[in-house]
């Protein structure tokens, strides 16, 4: 019976576990993590010029969706024109028109665009709208009345633009100086010169941003040389003349870290509520020297226990460590500031924490030992000696009464007491009396086999 209850335990636990136990639906967001932050495009075209009698509008077009449904951080939604005319491009082209007809026609839901145009605009957002209320895309359009004094101030925020990426948000860049992009990077180049035919997308750029030579093909007028970091070349060509090696037309990537002073990076990168999640910030100079005695404050700003906030110092190596837990369920963005070299920084990561797994123990089976009754051994009276003249006692076996009943003996069918149980124990105790039902008969066979029999 302990067998078959064993077995019987073991097939409900079973089929509890198909019936109830149901897999998690895991639909978490990306993460703003050490390897890898918001989608870029660097180009060396001049795509909204071209736009007005080239087919580059369709390549903005696909590029704007991809970047902004790419971002980590979509942030407010919105796009950012930086460093543009807001009514028309520097080709002639009305601004409303090519967004409303080309650049924004690949969104079902069209996000706001704000444009940032005068130096005064441009510099407001670097000082405060990057952090307080940034957009999901930052896009500074190719412009070819844009002043050295413009191209000096992107240069100056480089490192808010690589901020900015880094926490999630998305860069969207047209033929420029790039002199911010040689400020993170100094071993990279832009160089003017191409329009020699082409471009082509590369097995990166059609991966990443659904690139094909169609989007890509118009005139082009500077690619990318030297040490661009994890940006990958998106769009190439061959440059001076088609037996030349091919030149980077256009750098980027779905997911990339820009250098930065201030990082953030989170593990693990799936956390279940009720696990620890590890939040690593690490303090340094662009050139990589790690800067200790850091406070970076960490703040939760929106999701699972929004408002807490939590701090720590940076060690020797620059990197200060904060673990944090919930219980609850849902998208947390992390918030991290810091004065790194004197200046403060801002940086973001973005979580989404998934049901907690639960554990079900696996079914044991515990083997009852069999119960064993020994039949008891006759007691025997030695035979006791007596004088010549009188009969001898002859030994007999003693016969215990209160061990049995004769009406039982008689009829070892008769009914069992019943006991008041459930039917599993009556089940047992019957089992057990009739074991020692069935000892006192045998026994009784055998004392009246010795002729003693009651």
């Amino acid at each position: 019976m302990s067998k078959f209850k064993n077995i019987l335990s073991a097939l409900l636990v079973t089929l509890g576990i198909a019936l109830f136990v149901s897999p998690v639906s895991n639909s978490s967001v990306a993460l703003a993590t050490g390897s890898g932050g918001g989608p870029i495009v660097l180009d060396g075209m001049d795509p909204v010029c071209h736009s007005g009698w080239e087919s580059t509008g369709q390549y903005i077009a696909k590029v704007l969706k991809k970047v902004h449904e790419g971002a980590i951080n979509l942030n407010n939604g919105h796009i950012a024109i930086v460093g543009s005319n807001a009514t028309t491009t520097s080709c002639g082209a009305s601004w409303a028109t090519q967004l409303s007809s080309q650049f924004l026609a690949e969104f079902t839901t069209v996000p706001v665009v704000d444009f940032y145009v005068t130096d005064a605009q441009i510099n407001s957002f670097f000082a405060t709208t990057i952090t307080s209320n940034p957009p999901a895309v930052l896009w500074i359009p190719d412009n070819w009345n844009r002043t050295s004094t413009t191209e000096q101030i992107f240069t100056t925020n480089a490192e808010k633009i690589a901020d900015y990426v880094n926490s999630g948000g998305g860069l969207f860049a047209n033929n420029g100086t790039y002199g911010w992009l040689t400020a993170l990077l100094p071993s990279a180049v832009f160089n003017n010169g191409g329009c020699n035919g082409g471009p082509e997308a590369t097995a990166d750029g059609i991966v990443d941003f659904g690139l094909s030579n169609t989007l890509v093909a118009a005139c082009w007028h500077g690619y990318f040389t030297g040490n661009v970091g994890t940006l990958k070349t998106l769009v190439d060509y061959p440059y001076p003349s088609a037996s030349d090696s091919r030149k980077a037309v256009s750098i980027g990537g779905g997911s990339v870290s820009l250098p930065s002073s201030f990082t953030l990076s989170i593990s693990p990168q799936n956390p279940n509520a009720g696990e620890d999640l590890t939040i690593t910030a690490t303090a340094q100079t662009l050139a990589g020297v790690p800067q200790a005695g850091v406070t970076v404050t960490v703040t939760v700003s929106t999701g699972p226990d929004a408002g807490q906030t939590f701090t720590a110092t940076t060690n020797s190596s620059g990197v200060a460590t904060i673990t944090v837990r919930t219980n609850s369920v849902g998208t947390a963005v992390y918030t991290a500031t810091a004065t790194v070299n004197g200046v403060a920084k801002t940086v973001s990561a973005t979580v989404s924490w998934n049901p907690p797994v639960t554990t079900i123990p696996a079914p044991t089976t515990t083997t009852e030992a069999p119960s064993t009754t020994t039949e008891p051994e006759p007691t025997t009276i030695a035979p006791i000696t007596v004088p010549d003249n009188t009969d001898p006692v002859v030994p007999t076996t003693a016969h215990d009464h209160s061990t049995h009943d004769h009406e039982t003996e008689n009829n070892i069918s008769a009914p069992l007491p019943t006991t008041g149980q459930d039917s599993n124990s009556s089940m047992s105790i019957g089992a057990f009396l009739i074991t020692i039902g069935i000892s006192i008969f045998m026994f009784n066979r055998k004392a009246t086999k010795h002729g003693k029999g009651v």
